[in-house]
């Protein structure tokens, strides 16, 4: 039975500020936000802040609303390869390669979209992604809550399923995350480790006694 490997991105593969802020950062430089992006944007605070209370900030992908889904992808591939990779660390490129070498089956399981979640893959040789994706048609994205949005809970629904997919067992599984939003998916594995954890995380892995990566 081959096992499955589920890695989170921000903060886990990826250091510093999460890659969505710092792309956000770079389209808005560029100049490719403008009033109807951030329109929409408030407008999606102030219709599902009841519902997703401080969460709502993470959910909100409305900033991208009538941006060409080609020249974001395009843009996307640009920012990634001059900007990204800079950050990936060492230590959990090691990691990657070490299960691939194994023949363990790699996930990127992340709330970054998918336009910068699959060409980080792409660049790490991972064949499975589960990313954020964005509400768009062929042409334009728009302003809805994402179809799919990885984070805390949904991430390890998404894991359960993959292992029914693959008929493997979670309890053989490996997850790598950084977060106290983590700890669900990295409970239900049987390997699960903790990448320059949070304050809460840390305390939570101590206590489990789940690996603590701390890389330099």
């Amino acid at each position: 039975m081959k096992r499955l490997v589920f890695f989170d991105l921000d903060g886990t593969i990826l250091s510093g500020l999460s890659s969505e802020n710092i792309f956000i950062f770079y389209l808005l430089r560029h100049g490719y936000l403008r009033f109807k992006q951030f329109l929409h944007a408030f407008l999606f605070f102030i219709r599902w802040t009841p519902l997703f209370k401080h969460h709502v900030f993470i959910k909100n992908k409305a900033y991208l609303t009538g941006l060409p889904v080609k020249q974001i992808q395009s843009l996307a591939k640009i920012f990634v390869e001059k900007r990204l990779v800079k950050r990936i660390r060492p230590e959990l490129q090691a990691c990657i390669e070490s299960h691939r070498q194994a023949g363990d089956i790699l996930f990127l399981i992340t709330g970054s979209p998918s336009f910068l979640a699959d060409e980080i893959a792409r660049y790490l040789h991972i064949d499975h992604v589960e990313p954020t994706h964005c509400q768009q048609d062929e042409a334009t994205f728009h302003a809805g809550v994402p179809w799919q949005h990885p984070f805390a809970e949904e991430k390890l629904t998404i894991a359960k399923k993959l292992c029914e997919r693959y008929d493997a067992d979670i309890k053989q599984a490996f997850a790598y995350g950084n977060s106290y939003n983590d700890r669900m998916i990295l409970d239900a594995v049987g390997h699960p480790v903790a990448v320059t954890p949070d304050r809460r995380l840390r305390k939570l892995a101590w206590r489990k006694g789940w690996k603590i990566i701390d890389p330099a």
